[in-house]
């Protein structure tokens, strides 16, 4: 699951053309891309055990209709702890261990929905996500979320809830995440994000609790002249995962491709 979501992105874009002709008309139908590279893709922030403990590389491509619909993929490389056990030290002390590691896997999100807008302040998507998880070994992580959003200017509100049970949450699990970026002098862009969890308490996964803070997030982005290339540096203000366990604060360094 990608850290930022496509789908509120995509609705700025949904009526843009990537190919213009003289004397004929705007297509209706435009198509963009992206490639990147993290320092570590840290799902819904979620530090102690990320996705990627080393640096990953994700990358996307979406398809806009004037109509609103969008459809896109996007994936991303991942190597991290398959479990961890409870061992006693030289101190008696219990302590949380490491017992595997996936790698060489690979996340894929399809996603496809609707953007449109209310006025020229306000906006609206909705739409539908399914997640596949390449050589992890089961296919209990693969499944669909829905995800429903609204925006305000630069601001944007987010809900995605899972529609069954999985390796990684219950069905009815939902999370929240308010996003607002601002410009700033000289190309920056101060970026930053909240991230909440409700938990199903009913699923066959354990909750600590049924409401939970997962992250905060604040960054800076800039654009790097006219490259295409934008870097990121975002620090990661760590929450609770669904066992009420504090997550790291980290610092994560990116650099990104949009064509």
């Amino acid at each position: 699951m990608k850290f930022t979501l496509k789908a509120l992105a995509v609705a700025a874009v949904a009526s843009a053309s990537s190919f213009t002709f003289a004397d004929e008309p705007t297509s209706p139908h435009s198509v963009s891309g992206n490639i990147g590279v993290l320092s570590s893709y840290n799902l819904r922030g979620i530090t102690n055990t990320p996705e990627n403990k080393d640096a990953t590389i994700n990358g996307g491509i979406d398809y806009n209709h004037a109509s609103g619909f969008y459809a896109g993929w996007w994936g991303s490389t991942l190597r991290y702890s398959a479990g961890t056990d409870l061992f006693e030290n030289a101190a008696g002390e219990l302590v949380e261990v490491e017992i595997g590691e996936v790698t060489n896997a690979f996340e894929n999100d399809f996603y496809a929905g609707y953007s449109g807008s209310i006025n020229d302040d306000w906006g609206y998507t909705a739409g539908l996500t399914y997640y596949y998880y390449y050589d992890i070994g089961n296919s209990g992580s693969n499944g669909f979320e829905t995800m429903l959003g609204l925006t305000y200017k630069d601001l944007g509100i987010t809900a995605q809830t899972l529609l069954e049970d999985l390796d990684w949450g219950n069905a009815g699990d939902t999370y929240l995440k308010a996003s607002y970026s601002y410009a700033l002098p000289k190309d920056f862009s101060l970026d930053t994000a909240l991230g909440l969890y409700l938990y199903d308490k009913n699923g066959p996964i354990e909750a600590a609790d049924t409401f939970s803070f997962r992250h905060f997030d604040i960054g800076l982005s800039k654009a790097l002249a006219d490259t295409g290339v934008t870097a990121s540096m975002n620090y990661i203000l760590g929450g609770y995962d669904r066992n009420d366990v504090k997550q790291k604060n980290k610092v994560v360094l990116g650099l990104g491709y949009s064509f």
